[in-house]
C-alpha cells in the first residue's frame, strides 16, 4: 500500500491523536533508546553501522502489508519542536505515539478504499505539496543568501553606491495663497493644526494644485531640492528653493514657518518628517544586498526552469476563452486589494504562484534613522 510522506504523518498524528486506550507498552525503554537523548553513530561523512541500520529497521507494529519501523518513529518524533519531544522521554508517550502511527494507517487504508485519494481537493493539496518539495529541494537548499560570493556583494555596493549613502532629507507640507494677509491668517491656525488640520486647510486653501489634493505634501527632499526616489513619483517637480530654505531651517516635526514668498505668492510651511544623512558601509549592507542578490539569482534559476519545462513540454494555450471565465460577485463589504474590506486569504494554502515564492525574511517598519510624521 501506499506511504504516506513523514511531514504529512506527523501533521496527521497530531489531529487523530486524541485519547488512546493502550493494552500494555508497545515500546519499552530497556527494548529502544530515548528517541529524544542523542544516540550513538558514526562520523557524520560515515555510513551507519550495520547494528544502526538493523536497530532502524526493527519492525515495532504491522498494519496490512505497512510494517512502523523505529526508525520511522524516529524521524516522526524529531520532526517535532524540542519541547514536544521532551514529552515523548515518557516510554507510554512513545508507545502512545506508535498508536497513533497504527491509527493514522487504518485512515488512510479506509481513505483509500473509498476513492478519497482521487478527490480533486486531496490531488490539488498533493500536487501543491509536490510542488513545494521540488521547489525546496532544487532551489532553495542549492541556492542560498550562503552561496552569493562577496565579490558580488562588494559589485554590487559600488555600483548602487547612492542607495547606502543619503544625505539628510525633510519632509513637509505647505499651503499656497495669494496674498500676504490671507498668508498670515492661516499660520496662525495652522501653528496649533496636527497633521490631519494641517492636510484640511490646505485642501480648503491652497493654490498649489499639484499638492492641494493630497494636503499639501511636498514628501521628502534634500537641501538641493532633490526628492527621494525611493517615495516619490518620478513625475513630481523639483521643491522650490525658497520653500527648501525655509524646511531646513525649522527644527521640530510639527514646527510651522513664518510665511515664505514662492514666485509671487505666499506659502505657510508645515515640518513633517525628519530623515538624518545616513552612510552605511560594505559591511553594514552586505546581509540586506545580499538577500537581495539571493532572491534575484533563485527567481532567474526557476523561471529559467520553468521555461525548459515550456520547452520541452510545449503547454497549449488558448487566450481567447479567458473571457469564458465567471467570477463570483464579491461578498458585502469586500474591496479592492489594499483597501478596507479586503478578505483576508493569508491563511488559505498556496495556490499556482504563491508555492513558488521564496521564503521571505523580516522587515522592520521604516528606515532607520527616520523620525517617523506624527499620527495622522
Amino acid at each position: 500500500m501506499k506511504r504516506f510522506a513523514l511531514p504529512v504523518l506527523v501533521s496527521c498524528l497530531l489531529s487523530v491523536a486524541g485519547t488512546v486506550a493502550l493494552h500494555g507498552p508497545l515500546v519499552s525503554a530497556q527494548d529502544h533508546p530515548d528517541p529524544t537523548q542523542p544516540t550513538a553513530v558514526p562520523d557524520a561523512g560515515g555510513p551507519p553501522s550495520a547494528e544502526e541500520v538493523a536497530r532502524r529497521a526493527t519492525v515495532l507494529a504491522h498494519v496490512g502489508d505497512v510494517s512502523i519501523t523505529v526508525g520511522e518513529v524516529e524521524d516522526a518524533i524529531n520532526q517535532q519542536s524540542p519541547f514536544l519531544r521532551t514529552r515523548y522521554r515518557d516510554p507510554a508517550k512513545r508507545a502512545e505515539f506508535v498508536d497513533n502511527m497504527i491509527r493514522f494507517e487504518l485512515l488512510a487504508r479506509e481513505a483509500q478504499k473509498r476513492h478519497y485519494d482521487r478527490d480533486p481537493e486531496v490531488v490539488r493539496t498533493v500536487q501543491q505539496n509536490s510542488v513545494q518539495a521540488l521547489i525546496r529541494k532544487e532551489f532553495d537548499e542549492r541556492i542560498t543568501v550562503d552561496t552569493i560570493p562577496q565579490a558580488d556583494v562588494d559589485a554590487y555596493y559600488t555600483a548602487h553606491s547612492a542607495e547606502f549613502n543619503r544625505p539628510e532629507m525633510r519632509r513637509a507640507s505647505h499651503i499656497l495663497v495669494a496674498t500676504r494677509e490671507e498668508a498670515d491668517n492661516l499660520v496662525r491656525q495652522a501653528a496649533t493644526a496636527d497633521v490631519r488640520g494641517f492636510r484640511d486647510l490646505a485642501r480648503e486653501h491652497s493654490l498649489d494644485v499639484e499638492t492641494k489634493l493630497r494636503g499639501g505634501d511636498l514628501r521628502y527632499f534634500t537641501r538641493q531640492r532633490q526628492a527621494d526616489p525611493a517615495n516619490t513619483p518620478s513625475q513630481d517637480a523639483e521643491v522650490d528653493q525658497a520653500i527648501v530654505t525655509a524646511t531646513f531651517a525649522l527644527t521640530e516635526i510639527g514646527d510651522t514657518s513664518p510665511p515664505v514668498l514662492v514666485a509671487g505668492k505666499w506659502s505657510v510651511i508645515k515640518l513633517t518628517g525628519l530623515r538624518p544623512a545616513e552612510t552605511r558601509s560594505v559591511a553594514d549592507a552586505g546581509p540586506s544586498i545580499r538577500m537581495r542578490l539571493w532572491r534575484e539569482r533563485r527567481q532567474k534559476a526557476l523561471d529559467d526552469y520553468v521555461a525548459a519545462l515550456r520547452t520541452r513540454l510545449h503547454p497549449e494555450i488558448h487566450e481567447e476563452r479567458v473571457d469564458a471565465i465567471h467570477l463570483d460577485a464579491l461578498p458585502t463589504g469586500a474591496g479592492l486589494p489594499g483597501f478596507p474590506g479586503e478578505d483576508d486569504a493569508r491563511g488559505a494554502p498556496a495556490r499556482g504562484p504563491a508555492a513558488l515564492r521564496p521564503p521571505t525574511e523580516a522587515h522592520g517598519g521604516g528606515t532607520a534613522g527616520e523620525t517617523p510624521a506624527p499620527p495622522r
